[in-house]
């Protein structure tokens, strides 16, 4: 690799880490309750997610979704970006939605450090938080072949019913 194509590399990852701030991305809160809140408590909301993603370095992906909010559900689309990794994979899968009070805080732009690999068919898991504090701890069954490790971030968005 040349000194040219690292430099761009950093540059990318630069702009992914400064277009997305670190309390965006960092999907632990310090704060002790919430962390018990998470790991004890009940969820406020659950969802049900699929999901296509391509890496090259950079990467992208997009997928869609329902929430299951206070008895009623909630269609959503995700549209994301990536940085770190290579390789296609698809997902299905379910996830435990925290510290959502009003379905208007749902949607928004999440953020976490990613870490994976499949080969045909594997499971994952991942937490996501947003700027308004929301946490999503996902687990996923894909099939693909990808190696990833790196910083994404996800627009979620209500579709309109």
């Amino acid at each position: 690799m040349t000194m040219r194509t690292q430099i761009t590399i950093a540059g990318f990852v630069s702009m992914l880490l400064a277009a997305f701030p670190m309390s965006a991305v960092h999907a632990q809160d310090p704060d002790l309750e919430r962390a018990k809140v998470i790991q004890n408590g009940p969820p406020s909301a659950t969802l049900d997610f699929e999901a296509k993603q391509f890496r090259l370095l950079l990467g992208g992906g997009g997928g869609k979704g329902v929430l299951h909010f206070k008895g009623k559900d909630y269609p959503f689309t995700a549209t994301g970006v990536s940085a770190g990794g290579v390789g296609y994979t698809e997902a299905k899968g379910t996830g435990k939605v925290y510290f959502l009070n009003n379905l208007e805080d749902f949607a928004g732009t999440y953020g976490a450090m990613t870490a994976g690999a499949a080969l045909v068919k594997g499971v994952g898991a991942s937490s996501w938080q947003n700027q308004k504090n929301v946490v999503l701890i996902m687990r996923s069954e894909s099939k693909g072949a990808a190696l990833n490790m790196g910083l994404a971030a996800v627009k979620v968005e209500l579709t309109p019913q």
